[in-house]
């Protein structure tokens, strides 16, 4: 069973500016992301803002019953 604080939102630097910026979503005691943003962004906030979302969203698709 898996718990939602098991997974968390990190902000990498990936790119050259002027969007440098993607957000990535994480599982404990796991070392590569389960997914990354298509997007990149100009700012840390916008990211973040973003990949919170996504980290709903993506738990919103795989709860269990």
């Amino acid at each position: 069973m898996q718990n939602n604080d098991d997974f968390s939102v990190v902000v990498k630097n990936r790119a050259n500016p002027p969007k440098p910026w993607r957000w990535e979503i994480h599982r404990a005691g796991r070392k590569s992301p389960i997914t990354t943003s298509a997007e990149y962004f100009m700012t840390v906030t916008e990211a973040n803002q973003a990949g919170k979302k996504a980290l709903l969203l993506f738990l919103s698709e795989h709860q269990e019953p």
